[in-house]
């Protein structure tokens, strides 16, 4: 049965069980007119904070009669109450704010009225669960960081859901993300927040440290930071660079894609002085991203991770393929999106795109008088399909405003694109496909293109998306040797998702963290920490009125 089908199905039950229950054990007339009597135009606000959600609570308590949720038979909070307090006390530890939901009024309960009290708390859970399940930000408003369908946000089933169960621990526990690199960074996150009081000096990152044996006075701070960071073993006490700390610096240096070869040079200082409060800031925003990521990416899907500069091939939640990929640099993105891969091009030609023919084409070509020929580009007039002799055209004279030519490189080695594409056609324009440029992938920070991915192991990738079909390695080989351009439908498209992470862990759980290359996380971060909970200066001056409004003691009156 389908997600939604359930959710129905359970929504009718639960709307049933409390219709049968007796009014007089249900209803609360000033819980009603307290609801009845709210304004759809003001805010609701209850000392000095604002109802987030009183439209949804509206709805749901009239439904179930204006029955209490939070409170015993007695009128005190009950144990769900106690336990939702608890778990928005650690909230924190998941990257999001305490305070966005009510937990100074939370910490005082016994103070708040019993309405109040049961507002405040269906607010607060109602919320929490919105941004467990699809994150407090909206990933389409931040900078177009994050273009995927939006999330549903309507926590509306889990407050059915809850008061049917009576188990919080459950509700939450379903809309918390389904992955345990999830839990893993969440552990990472209270551990770097610990951290985060330890003083953490930049170290000189003069003269470089290579040699095993080595003395340097700075071995014990390297040493100190790499045991924090579980990289070496607290038990480690020498005074030289040994073979023990030299391991564990290309741990370090792994988890950081860094070049793993031990030495300490400008880079891995670089990465060692990054403190714990910019570490605890990196696992906020992927942890926020990590809410936003739709949890069905397929059986099998193409995974390629931006900031990560890498590309993998999982089925059936296992790695198949592992490569280096090359992203688009600083002013011209790789965008974040989802797709599938349908088709792939076996000797493509490639048909520059307008921008880049105007900024990186006609500079070149103004330079050199043979670089169309040298690179075995053609020419067309506006959609002429007859090529142009180059030799006619007043290459001078061409600027951004009047440039209405096409330019279409032959398939070849010299192809910008390599020997293969794999298309998802999208928005974009962007794409997978392979590069002359093989030497770009020994560098540890690749952000060298126009936004397209280029990979590194295009055989190996075309031979597993091709798996079931007539095109086999040997097939491929031998069409890429003739040099005639082909196009292969995959047997079934398969999803890829290019993401943005800064820090993840990965498969075995270990922590990695990159670079952030686009200048993203300080943004989305700050969007964060802004409160959702503390009422506007327009909303205190209503203040006073909704007092009034909504105080228990004029509700009989």
């Amino acid at each position: 049965m389908s997600l939604l089908k359930t959710q129905s199905l359970l929504t009718v039950i639960v709307l049933m069980w409390l219709t049968i229950l007796p009014k007089s054990v249900m209803a609360n007339e000033k819980l009603r007119q307290t609801l009845e009597r709210s304004d759809d135009n003001e805010p609701f606000i209850v000392r000095e904070e604002a109802i987030l959600n009183i439209d949804l609570l509206q709805s749901f308590y009239q439904d179930s009669q204006f029955s209490f949720l939070w409170r015993t038979e007695q009128g005190s909070p009950n144990a769900m109450a106690r336990e939702l307090v608890d778990t928005i006390a650690s909230i924190d530890d998941e990257g999001l704010l305490p305070n966005d939901y009510h937990y100074a009024l939370l910490l005082e309960l016994n103070a708040l009225t019993e309405i109040e009290r049961e507002l405040v708390l269906s607010d607060a859970f109602v919320t929490l669960v919105s941004h467990l399940i699809a994150g407090k930000t909206d990933a389409q408003q931040i900078k177009s960081e994050w273009k995927s369908l939006p999330k549903p946000r309507d926590a509306s089933f889990q407050l059915l859901q809850l008061a049917a169960t009576k188990s919080l621990t459950k509700v939450l526990a379903d809309v918390r993300p389904v992955d345990a690199r999830y839990e893993k960074m969440k552990q990472a996150l209270i551990s770097l927040r610990k951290m985060t009081k330890v003083e953490w000096l930049p170290l000189t990152a003069s003269p470089v440290i290579k040699t095993i044996g080595a003395s340097d006075p700075r071995i014990s701070d390297i040493a100190t930071r790499l045991k924090l960071l579980n990289d070496l073993a607290p038990e480690w006490d020498n005074k030289v660079y040994d073979d023990e700390l030299f391991a564990a610096v290309k741990r370090f240096q792994r988890r950081h894609g860094l070049k793993e070869d031990g030495v300490l040079g400008k880079e891995s200082f670089t990465a060692l002085n990054i403190t714990p409060a910019d570490r605890v800031m990196a696992l906020t925003v992927n942890l926020e991203r990590f809410r936003w990521l739709d949890e069905k990416l397929g059986n099998k899907y193409v995974l390629v991770n931006i900031a990560g500069f890498y590309l993998r091939v999982i089925e059936n939640n296992e790695l198949m393929l592992d490569m280096p990929v090359i992203v688009g640099r600083e002013f011209r993105k790789t965008p974040v999106f989802s797709d599938k891969i349908r088709y792939l091009v076996l000797n493509p030609q490639w048909v520059v795109p307008t921008t880049l023919a105007v900024e990186d084409k006609l500079p070149a070509i103004k330079a050199d008088q043979n670089y169309l020929k040298n690179f075995g580009f053609s020419v067309y007039q506006g959609n002429s399909t007859a090529a142009v002799d180059p030799s006619d055209i007043d290459w001078k004279s061409l600027t951004k405003r009047n440039f209405n030519l096409r330019l279409v490189q032959a398939a070849g080695p010299l192809n910008a694109l390599g020997q293969i594409k794999f298309m998802f056609p999208n928005e974009y324009d962007v794409y997978l496909h392979d590069t002359p440029a093989r030497e770009l992938f020994e560098q540890t920070q690749r952000n060298f293109s126009s936004g397209c991915i280029r990979v590194s192991a295009p055989l190996l990738l075309a031979e597993n998306l091709l798996a079931g079909t007539q095109w086999d390695l040997d097939r491929i080989k031998l069409q890429l040797m003739t040099n005639e351009t082909k196009t292969v439908h995959l047997k079934q498209a398969v999803p890829v998702h290019i993401e943005y992470w800064t820090a993840w862990a990965d498969i075995n759980g270990v922590m990695n963290f990159r670079a952030d290359i686009y200048k993203r996380d300080a943004l989305l971060y700050a969007a964060m920490q802004q409160s959702l909970a503390q009422v506007t200066d327009e909303q205190s001056q209503l203040k006073r009125v909704n007092e009034q409004r909504y105080n228990p003691a004029h509700l009989d009156q």
